[in-house]
């Protein structure tokens, strides 16, 4: 349970050196700045940052709406704010926002090795679509591909089926 509460707010330039500095802290393969300083820019682009109730940076989740799914491309939370729902909330404000703009479905890659991802991603609904072979390079990993429908209600009985090159059909 989180003391204090969490609130979403949109990126800045001024979050990048702290988003940065996030990213190498986090992952093994980090995005370097220009790629949030880039993201800030794109049509479709959801940019948002996490703040705790004492105005900390905490989080932080870029995705794009494209066609009729968003693709979530990147979602951090700092080590010490981990367990308690914040990478949670930053997915329902995704979800929300991808919903919003009429998508059915939200997409992403998680390395096949963040068994914690992995497992957040699944107990929300998110099902295994696809795998892309040497997706990540530091080190050389593999990702699953996930997806979630988000909204069916015009799809009658679409059904994610993976075909051989790990699209769905």
């Amino acid at each position: 349970m989180m003391a204090h509460p969490i609130t979403i707010r949109p990126m800045t330039r001024a979050d990048l050196d702290w988003i940065e500095a996030q990213e190498r802290l986090v992952f093994t393969d980090p995005w370097p700045k220009s790629a949030f300083k880039e993201s800030l820019g794109f049509g479709g682009g959801l940019n948002v940052v996490a703040v705790n109730g004492d105005g900390q940076l905490c989080g932080y989740l870029c995705a794009q709406v494209v066609a009729d799914e968003i693709q979530i491309h990147n979602i951090a939370v700092t080590p010490s704010m981990r367990r308690r729902g914040i990478a949670r909330y930053l997915m329902d404000y995704a979800e929300e926002h991808g919903l919003e703009k009429g998508v059915a479905c939200a997409v992403l890659e998680v390395r096949i090795t963040n068994k914690s991802a992995i497992t957040m991603y699944t107990d929300r609904g998110y099902q295994s679509i696809g795998r892309r072979r040497g997706y990540y390079r530091r080190p050389l990993c593999d990702a699953l591909v996930l997806m979630k429908i988000l909204d069916d209600s015009d799809s009658g009985d679409r059904q994610m089926a993976e075909t051989s090159d790990g699209m769905v059909s």
